[in-house]
């Protein structure tokens, strides 16, 4: 029996995606950044009570009510990363990062004020080059999982959308071989290597309007639309052990890319309790995002590379004699329907925030935010939504079951102080703590009865630690002119899983005999996100 084997993803177009998952929609809408102006971001965004500053009314619209004259003002920058991207990715981007303006309108004694403000601001930067890697697998293999992923998606005849998948498509390949008597052959895999680039970013353009009862209490609200686009290419190679030493077996070269806007609101309040006090305490409420999202059409290819020559049953390896790419080679297109319209509903989010002033030369804020990660959903159009512009949607309970399972309720805690030893110059300080917002011992189970899982392309994922942030910034003022710098040190690690090895560990022997040790595990690769990012703000106060 002579079958040609390796999975090679080429020719994608510019706009090829994967389906979404709970790991997926958390990367795209997560917000644990601080992205805005200068003295918002030097300050760990630490201002919802303090105010006066517009990246401010995207924590807090209250803070807006604050303003006592007009303002308008733009920022921008760059991100840097620590680790080494691939190849020829780049360390660093252009960042544009904030543009907006405020006006500001008193009553007749201006004990008062009625205040409007226009922001659009970054909320999350995807970009990033990933470079992973393990050559000691010990048979453990990606294919095993797709094997195991086939079998069981054959076991519901009524699902329509399997023949999307990836399973599906390298059983067409014959990723995974069978013999004579219609046994599983042992593909033990040596290594791998996986690297991945990411881009795009979540931009909210955010209309705000604050008012003030005789400087004691702000009242504000926000209508929020969120804009988001995110690509992602990656790239995997598995490793076999061949009768000559280590092959090169299959490569999955993949796009994922993902587009479409979202509604939210926040509401907020002020406090002054002391009328001599500049104390003030700050209560903020945000709702879900209501996102419409699109996933374009995508094309790859599985095509052969090598020649099987048959199975030596005295051996655990198979023997290869490569092809020149002169050889014919057999050729798997991905279906033309690989294409996914979404909706999702990121978390409810509550936030609270004291903060006061020293005379004219100290400023501090401390602030608490609780983000409902956990119960973030996703699903589709209703029957009676023609063109999927509804908010409201049919979940995909087995992605909201993922969710539960992998995803916490994430807590942060932000302080920002600000100090001028003279009015014309100001020193600022932040820091930001995001608590773990996956899981111990989560997992990416494509296994669950969901509609999305039967369109990606990929099985890899990744469980993020905590984030410490830490930040600093100057600013200057001239008269009606100011201009402010900050940096920040964005610091937060991840534990990277290339796919899933529960099939390998289930103990069923025709999913052990993958494994050189029955009991052998998939060890996590570490991987560091830190990250360096400056930005700038000019603006005008009249």
């Amino acid at each position: 029996m002579k079958k040609i084997l390796f999975v090679f993803t080429a020719l994608l177009m510019a706009t090829a995606s994967q389906a979404q998952d709970t790991y997926s929609n958390y990367t795209m809408t997560n917000t644990t950044d601080v992205i805005g102006s200068a003295r918002y971001m030097g300050m760990g965004g630490a201002m919802g009570a303090l105010g006066a500053d517009i990246s401010a009314m995207s924590n807090n619209p209250a803070s807006l009510g604050l303003f006592r004259r007009n303002d308008i003002s733009i920022s921008m920058g760059g991100v840097f990363q620590d680790e080494s991207p691939y190849k020829t990715d780049s360390y660093g981007h252009y960042s544009f990062d904030q543009v907006g303006f405020v006006s500001a309108f008193p009553n007749y004694d201006r004990t008062s004020f009625f205040n409007f403000g226009v922001n659009f601001q970054k909320k999350a930067d995807f970009g990033h080059s990933l470079v992973a890697g393990n050559s000691m697998l010990n048979g453990l293999s990606q294919a095993a999982q797709l094997k195991g992923l086939y079998e069981y998606g054959m076991t519901f005849p009524t699902n329509n959308n399997f023949q999307y998948s990836l399973p599906y498509q390298a059983n067409n390949a014959y990723l995974y071989d069978v013999d004579v008597n219609g046994t599983t052959q042992r593909i033990k895999s040596s290594g791998y290597e996986f690297n991945r680039y990411t881009s795009g970013n979540l931009y909210g353009l955010d209309f705000g309007i604050a008012g003030s009862i005789q400087d004691r209490v702000y009242l504000g609200l926000d209508l929020g639309v969120d804009f988001l686009d995110y690509e992602s290419n990656q790239h995997y190679i598995e490793y076999r052990d061949g009768a000559s030493g280590e092959v090169e077996d299959y490569d999955i070269l993949s796009n994922k890319r993902v587009s479409g806007s979202g509604l939210n609101f926040k509401l907020g309040a002020l406090f002054r309790p002391i009328e001599e006090s500049p104390l003030r305490i700050g209560v903020a409420i945000e709702t879900p995002t209501w996102y419409v999202l699109s996933q374009e059409d995508s094309y790859y290819s599985i095509a052969s590379k090598w020649n099987y020559d048959g199975y030596d049953e005295t051996r655990d390896t198979y023997m290869y004699s490569y092809k020149d790419n002169a050889g014919d080679y057999a050729i798997y297109d991905s279906p033309d329907d690989n294409y996914l319209e979404f909706k999702l509903h990121s978390p409810w989010k509550f936030r609270l925030s004291v903060a006061s002033t020293v005379d004219t030369y100290l400023a501090w804020d401390v602030e608490y935010e609780y983000a409902l990660y956990n119960k973030a959903t996703m699903g589709y159009s209703r029957a009676d939504d023609y063109d999927g512009s509804s908010l409201s949607m049919t979940k995909d309970p087995g992605m909201e079951t993922l969710t539960e399972r992998c995803i916490n309720g994430v807590h942060n805690l932000r302080a920002g102080v600000e100090f001028k030893p003279i009015p014309e110059f100001a020193v600022r300080f932040g820091y930001n703590f995001w608590s773990k917002p996956m899981k111990d011992n989560a997992r990416f189970d494509q296994t669950v009865d969901s509609k999305a899982v039967d369109f990606l392309l990929g099985t890899d994922y990744m469980n993020l630690g905590a984030t410490n942030m830490f930040s600093f910034g100057v600013g200057y003022r001239s008269g009606n002119f100011y201009a402010d710098f900050a940096y920040k040190y964005r610091a937060q690690s991840g534990d990277f899983y290339a796919f899933d090895d529960s099939f390998q560990q289930s103990g069923d022997p025709s999913y052990q005999q993958f494994a050189a040790n029955a009991s052998q595990s998939l060890e996590p690769e570490h991987v560091s996100l830190d990250r360096h990012a400056i930005t700038f703000t000019l603006g005008f106060k009249f």
